[in-house]
């Protein structure tokens, strides 16, 4: 049988350990993942947020036209007309001289509550070009009908995540104005919403903002990813795959499925254990991922490796590194395992 060639894509992996080790000064022993990583050449690459890796690795080589795959994956039977942006509800706390952003997988919105508030700002906004739609409790879509794009430059949720945001607003484009005095309005509109009252009386926090972004469009031709078949979750993930016409699998409970029915071909894994807890600066919490992947991905593909059952293993960080290991990694025995210390140098990747 030839032998399979595997991405691993792993946001949160690598990006806040330098920053870890300076703190508490280690941050656990990972044998599996550290002997990958050692005898495999580490490759810094740019540091894009993990939207933009993640349609990089599919052949979208300009932008993130996230809007439009999502919702092609929340709604695939229905056709994409106009501009679509991601519009995901968010929370704004107050810090000592800025705001910082919890995204919706941290708040627990429900259905009757996203369809209440995206009411009410449809219902205040009918002067605007723009509606929103809600496509899934924590997942909303802003829709723009017409060929004008919506004229400004965004970020991605994942930079935006646990980040102060001043300078992460969208103030680039020929119609930012427009859209941050539609922010600042919304947010004043929000505030006294029935449904967060409910939600703080109840001790949970509110939804009082939205964050936009993936306004780019999709490009009129889907590239021709190398790859056979995805393996993960995620609205981004199975428009990517839809978009470019790649057999999306469920995220299967460790890697003995994949490499069992790997047949010589490219396949992407996408593991987002960590990228909560590396965006919300949970160490404890990135651990127990950590752990959970060493068990379950790094100890199977480790055996595989050096039984000669993979082609390649390519381990994209999603942060600033992709580690390679061919074919004849498993003989170079003068490359010794070494900590995520020793590896990353105490420096950002």
């Amino acid at each position: 049988m030839t032998q399979p060639t595997l991405h691993l894509f792993i946001p949160g992996l690598l990006h806040k350990v330098p920053e870890w080790l300076a703190s508490y000064g280690e941050v656990g022993r990972y044998p599996a993942l550290e002997w990958l990583l050692s005898r495999g050449d580490l490759h810094p690459t740019r540091d894009l947020p993990r939207e933009t890796a993640l349609c990089r690795l599919f052949g979208i080589s300009e932008g993130i036209p996230a809007g439009a795959l999502t919702r092609m994956a929340c709604h695939p039977d229905e056709p994409l007309t106009g501009h679509w942006l991601c519009a995901e509800p968010v929370y704004l706390e107050a810090g000592i001289d800025d705001l910082v952003l919890t995204e919706a997988s941290q708040l627990n919105l429900s259905w009757p509550e996203a369809e209440a508030l995206a009411t009410l700002v449809n219902e205040h906004f009918t002067h605007r070009p723009w509606t929103l739609e809600v496509s899934a409790p924590d997942h909303w879509h802003i829709h723009l009908p017409g060929d004008a794009g919506p004229g400004l430059e965004t970020t991605p949720l994942s930079a935006a995540a646990g980040q102060r945001i001043g300078r992460l607003l969208p103030r680039k484009g020929p119609h930012a104005n427009a859209w941050l005095q539609d922010l600042n309005e919304l947010q004043m509109l929000l505030y006294p919403a029935p449904v967060n009252q409910e939600r703080e009386g109840q001790g949970r926090k509110p939804i009082n903002s939205l964050w936009i972004w993936g306004q780019d469009p999709l490009p009129s031709t889907p590239a021709q990813a190398p790859l056979a078949a995805a393996f993960g979750q995620g609205r981004l993930l199975e428009g990517l795959c839809q978009w470019g016409q790649v057999s999306c699998q469920p995220l299967p409970e460790n890697a003995h499925a994949v490499l069992e029915g790997s047949r010589g071909d490219e396949h992407l894994v996408v593991l987002e254990d960590l990228w909560a807890a590396a965006a919300y600066d949970d160490i404890e919490g990135w651990r127990k991922g950590m752990e959970v992947l060493e068990r379950q991905w790094f100890e199977p593909l480790l055996k595989a490796i050096q039984q000669g059952r993979v082609r390649s293993l390519q381990v994209h960080a999603g942060d600033g590194m992709v580690a390679v290991m061919g074919p004849t990694v498993r003989w170079q025995f003068w490359r010794r395992p070494r900590s995520l210390n020793d590896l990353l140098g105490g420096n950002t990747p």
